[in-house]
């Protein structure tokens, strides 16, 4: 029995081993970059065919043999990574992503392509490049992003214009800026509001954007016709995926500063320097002139010495008015999203708040948004897809967005006397104000108010039926639409409100853009190795502005501020205009074994702006691709990983100009001998059509050592013709002028785009990227044979559009210290005159980019911006009128140029002696002529980021998935020989609020 029972345990005991040669092993696998769980992981048992994938939550089951040790987990777009088991039955993985063995796909003209594929001259921003920047609207972001694309922002505004041009400036009085769309849907860009600057673009919050695609040359573009001439921005917003539900929570918070302040005069050294200016001007008491301008000349002046007089300047206290009116200001901002889905439903909801205060308060920026995107398989034919941007944002407007106003604060502050106490002893704001500049600029600030929101719809709605198994249709419905609300007040306690007893002024204006597209797509491939698209689509928008404004003066107290309230309606009036847009597209593309490719496009548009014999043009290009990569010469290269060629010629066209333009049109004259009354105000033009860009682009993607260094180089020329100028004519019509198609020009230049991976070992790696444009402008023909337009000399045949025709200053005289230029054969004047001006510098950068460096280790990451300009000459009116030293105005002076002023003979300078009351006898303003021209080349650090990334591991007990910190810094460094507030500005620069230093600290998290 004893025997029996001992046979039956070894049985028992070797079977059992036999069974226990498989041990299971369980887990998650995330996302090192964001720790999202990844389904759809396949993990292998090493040497085996034994194997498992991820579930929608990431996690898998699989049983091991125990002769087998390691585990293999393999991602598409994921580095490969193994896993030794040891005694673990559990073991989670998170997988880094591997961007040089993913496939890129680029949005284009309708379509999706990977960017192997692509023939044309397309740039690619990335959402998580622009991710977290305290910006309100992402053209601003694209700053220094891409090659062949300046940004350049208006002002500092929160919210506020910014100024976009894809391979430099094509037309002289049509608009210039590029095509927006967004999901599908065809934005208008225009800024509407009255009473500040509102950008349009800023309803989209930038990080609910995935990428934006640049199309830069015109055989890209013509497949959107007649509004592409100045390129096209395609902004795709954040999809769901499929997966489990995943929870994000982003915050960051911070300050903002100024850039600078400007290094004005005390009271004392003004004193000095307008009692220098009386002095030469030959004044015999200027000591009680000087103390006269600034207001405080004592009654018993004749009784005193100049000593003495001088002694009550010495007494004089100063007053720092520019740190009154600017300050630091606030942001935050906070948003949260859930995206997710399965085989059948993809979605993705998210929420944000965004807060910015200006350096000058009360001007704030306060967005709300509220993004739903859905797509739904239906069935095995039919996808429905809906996107939906809603967003609502208001601004606390200034005084003035710009200009020379008394109570404007961003000009004033910097000028006033600095003597000029600001508040009285009993706290109350000192309405006193010696000097030209008499307004208490604070007191103006504080009491005037005003207010713009803006309300925004983008959505679309699209369906995709498969009609054959190589046929689909797609069918998109798509709406922008915004209200636009402002109101401002004059308070009766300032002086622009005074006189009237405060006046308020309202505004509303509606905008409706309506747009449709249908399409066909069919592909298929030929023997294996040709591969056959063609795209087929029509294409339908129509938009409607309508504005209503009014004012009213005469209100009972400051406390009543809306238009209602007023005593007598002042203004009122309305308008509305609109236009309609119809064209019909087509593409073909073919490729041969993906190495050889060829891209055919024709666009055929028509619309209501020109005239109607004009109405319709054709838009055709065709790009070249050569993948010479996949060659036999070089397909085993260990060197050169990567090689294509890509040529393309393209025509497009720009219709940004008046709804009207091309028609004889009638305007109200109000009041005719008690009738109502009309009058001619246009002259039609049957024949005004668009202007045509044509382009040609030559470039080469390049990677090397395996794609360890890649970019692109693209040559490009870019022709505008047909430029709408207008065009005298004889007077006795009642018109001048009338618009016309006349006058061409040129952009040439070269782009360098490049991307590197400098280290990537072990925990630790280092990528940097690098972009350059070079362009050239040209104005190569006029109209009649003009070599220049007689409304405007500077724009010449043979020189660029911003072209500066003044006269070149020469200095100043060392003997007398008076201002001198030289005449048109080169000889020195004191008086020049308009016939002595030549072209000298212009406005456009010839050269600008940005770079980047990247830092990663283990958790931590640090990532360095630099953006540049390069080639650039303006005029900065706030540096002028500093640029006077007080001598033609009673103004504060600049302490770098003050200091700089001939006072003795023989002295070398470019600063006149100072004058009283400007020029001196038989001479000009100093500031004539090139005197005032600045070079505005910059070097910016733009952005400067430190991270820290947690590991999933030690989150995930807090039910997190994935947590990063993070703080920030943007425009803390400016190199720059400028002497404004900001070389970055455009316009005149006069009263413009500056950008700001901006820091931030913030988290990010996912759960």
């Amino acid at each position: 029995m004893r025997k029996i029972l001992l046979i039956k345990s070894i049985l028992v005991l070797i079977l059992s081993t036999a069974f226990a040669q498989d041990r299971i092993v369980s887990g998650t696998v995330i996302s090192a970059e964001d720790g999202f769980p990844i389904p759809g992981v396949t993990i292998l048992v090493k040497g085996t065919m034994i194997g498992t994938a991820t579930d929608l939550e990431g996690n898998y089951s699989l049983s091991v043999p125990f002769e087998n040790n390691i585990l293999v987990f393999r991602f598409i777009g994921s580095f490969t990574e193994e896993a030794l088991i040891d005694n673990r039955s559990q073991i989670n993985i998170s997988l880094r992503p591997d961007t040089k063995n993913l496939e890129e796909f680029v949005v284009t003209g309708y379509s999706v392509q990977p960017k192997r594929e692509v023939t044309g001259a397309v740039s690619s921003v990335k959402g998580e490049i622009i991710a977290n920047l305290p910006m309100q609207s992402f053209d601003r972001a694209l700053q220094g992003r891409a090659a062949g694309v300046q940004v350049a922002s208006a002002n500092g505004l929160p919210g506020g214009a910014v100024n976009i041009r894809i391979r430099g400036t094509g037309s002289i009085n049509a608009g210039n800026e590029p095509l927006y769309i967004v999901d599908g849907v065809q934005i208008n860009a225009r800024d509407d509001a009255a009473f500040t600057q509102s950008n349009p673009l800023a309803f989209l919050n930038t990080n609910d954007i995935e990428s934006i695609e640049i199309l830069k040359d015109a055989a890209s573009a013509a497949i959107y016709g007649a509004q592409a001439a100045n390129g096209v921005v395609i902004i795709t917003t954040k999809k769901g995926k499929q997966g489990k539900a995943q929870f994000t929570f982003n915050a960051f918070g911070g300050s903002s500063q100024p850039l600078k302040y400007m290094d004005v005069y005390n009271s004392q050294e003004w004193y000095e320097l307008r009692k220098e200016s009386w002095v030469n001007a030959g004044n015999a008491i200027p000591e009680a002139n000087t103390l006269n301008n600034m207001g405080i000349l004592p009654s018993n002046w004749q009784s005193l010495s100049p000593e003495e007089l001088d002694a009550v300047a010495g007494n004089l206290s100063t007053y720092d008015w520019q740190r009154e009116v600017m300050g630091t200001g606030n942001l935050q901002n906070y948003e949260m999203s859930i995206a997710g889905g399965d085989e059948r439903t993809l979605f993705r909801v998210s929420g944000s708040y965004n807060y910015q205060e200006s350096t000058f308060s009360p001007v704030d920026f306060e967005r709300g948004t509220l993004l739903f995107s859905l797509s739904h398989q239906v069935n095995s034919k039919l996808r429905i897809e809906n996107n939906l941007n809603l967003s609502s944002f208001s601004q606390d407007i200034p005084f003035s967005t710009s200009g020379s106003f008394l109570g404007n604060p961003a000009f004033a502050s910097s000028l006033i006397l600095p003597h000029n106490a600001i508040y009285n002893e009993d706290g109350s704001f000192n309405t006193n104000i010696a000097g030209v500049l008499n307004q208490n600029v604070v007191m103006v600030n504080k009491y005037n108010s005003g207010h713009q929101r803006t309300n925004t719809i983008v959505g679309s709605l699209a369906a995709n039926y498969q009609i054959l198994e190589n046929l689909t249709f797609r069918s998109m419905f798509g709406l922008d639409y915004r209200l636009l609300q402002g109101e401002q007040f004059r308070d009766p306690r300032t002086p622009d409100g005074a006189g009237v007893q405060g006046r308020a002024s309202t505004q509303s204006n509606w905008n409706v853009n309506f747009i449709t597209t249908q399409t066909l797509n069919w592909s298929k491939t030929l023997a294996l190795d040709h591969h056959i698209a063609l795209l087929g689509g029509f294409e339908y928008r129509s938009e409607t502005n309508e504005s209503l404004r009014g004012s009213a003066i005469g209100f009972p107290s400051y406390e009543f501020r809306t238009i209602q309230s007023g005593a007598t309606p002042e203004t009122l009036s309305s308008y509305w205009s609109g236009y309609r847009r119809a064209g019909a597209f087509a593409s073909f593309n073919y490729d041969f074994k993906k190495k050889y490719m060829l891209t055919i496009t024709g666009r055929y548009d028509g619309s209501s702006r020109f005239g109607v014999d004009t109405q319709y043009g054709f838009f055709p290009s065709i790009r070249f691709g050569w993948f010479i990569k996949d060659e036999a010469f070089l397909r085993d290269s260990e060197v050169i990983s990567e090689l294509k060629i890509r040529a393309s010629i393209g025509k497009t066209g720009n219709d940004q100009i008046g709804n009207f333009s091309a028609r004889g049109l009638f305007g109200a004259e109000g009041n005719y001998s008690g009738s109502g009354g009309i009058r001619p105000i246009g002259l039609e033009n049957r024949n005004l059509s668009w202007e045509i860009n044509q382009s040609t682009n030559f470039g080469v993607d390049y990677g090397f050592f395996g794609n360890k260094l890649t970019g692109s180089i693209d040559l490009f020329n870019r022709r505008s013709m047909n430029l709408l100028l207008d065009l005298p004519v004889i007077a006795v019509n009642g018109f001048s002028s009338v618009t016309s198609n006349v006058g061409e020009l040129v952009n040439r230049g070269i782009e360098l785009e490049l991307s590197s991976t400098l280290v990537d070992k072990g925990s630790f790696r280092w990528n940097t990227s690098f972009n350059y444009t070079y362009i050239q402008n040209e104005i190569t023909k006029l109209y009649d044979g003009n070599q220049f337009l007689p409304s405007d000399p500077s724009i010449a045949v043979g020189y660029s559009l911003g072209t500066h025709f003044t006269q070149q200053y020469a200095g100043v005289n060392p003997a007398t210290g008076r201002p001198m230029w030289y005449d048109i054969n080169g000889d020195i004047t004191y008086q020049p005159r308009a016939e002595d001006r030549v072209h000298l510098g212009n406005s456009l950068p010839s050269h600008f980019g940005g770079f980047q460096n990247a830092f990663y280790f283990k958790g931590f990451e640090a990532i360095v911006f630099f953006n540049y300009e390069y080639g650039r000459v303006i005029t900065d009116g706030q540096f002028n009128s500093l640029r006077e030293n007080g001598t033609r105005l009673t103004t504060n002076a600049l302490r770098e140029v003050a200091d700089r002023r001939w006072t003795t003979p023989g002295q070398i300078t470019d600063i006149p002696r100072p004058y009283v009351g400007g020029p001196e006898v038989r001479s000009v303003n100093m500031n004539t002529g090139s005197s005032v021209l600045l070079k505005a080349d910059y070097i910016r650090l733009k952005q400067l980021t430190l991270a820290y990334n947690f590991n999933p591991e030690l989150i995930k007990g807090l039910g997190l998935s994935a947590v990063r910190v993070f703080a920030q810094g943007i425009n803390l460094w400016t190199y720059s020989e400028f002497p404004g507030y900001d070389p970055e500005f455009l316009g005149s620069g006069t009263g413009i609020i500056p950008q700001t230093k901006n820091y931030t600290i913030g988290i990010q998290a996912g759960f």
